[in-house]
């Protein structure tokens, strides 16, 4: 005899189910490891592409693809830095933190910055993102690209 669950008919059930099955597929995307994601955000990107979309040095792109994990993270900039030279949404930027064990703090002006770049700022290229990070009185050390790590 077909059951009720939770007050669902057996016949909601299996579309509720179905509903989550799906749903999870689509999402499941964004439960990978760090590796897989930036794999797929990265598959084919040259060397040159990546400076010039991220601002970051020609190093990093291996370091992201090869060595970064839960123990080796990089600053939170880069992460961010990589979000907005692909035009990543904030779902995906969630996803990376994620992967390696980190969120958005949601205390943290920069981290609100950040979200605030990656929802109402979409499309904009490293350069007016540390602008309007600045204006948004975002320390130097945090803005995106090459540029928080230069020393003095």
């Amino acid at each position: 005899m077909k059951q009720e669950i939770a007050g669902y008919s057996f016949d909601e059930w299996k579309e509720i189910k179905k509903e989550f099955e799906n749903n999870f597929k689509v999402y499941a995307k964004y439960n990978q490891s760090f590796r897989d994601l930036i794999g797929e955000i990265l598959k084919g990107e040259s060397e040159k592409e990546f400076m010039i979309k991220t601002g970051l040095g020609v190093g990093m792109i291996h370091r992201l693809r090869k060595q970064v994990n839960e123990k080796d993270i990089p600053n939170r900039c880069t992460l961010i830095s990589v979000c907005v030279g692909y035009n990543l949404d904030l779902m995906m930027a969630q996803a990376l933190l994620h992967s390696l064990g980190l969120d958005f703090n949601r205390y943290s002006q920069r981290d609100y910055a950040y979200s605030f770049l990656l929802t109402r700022c979409r499309g904009k290229d490293i350069d007016e993102c540390n602008e309007i990070l600045k204006g948004l009185g975002i320390e130097e050390k945090d803005l995106l690209g090459y540029h928080p790590r230069k020393k003095g």
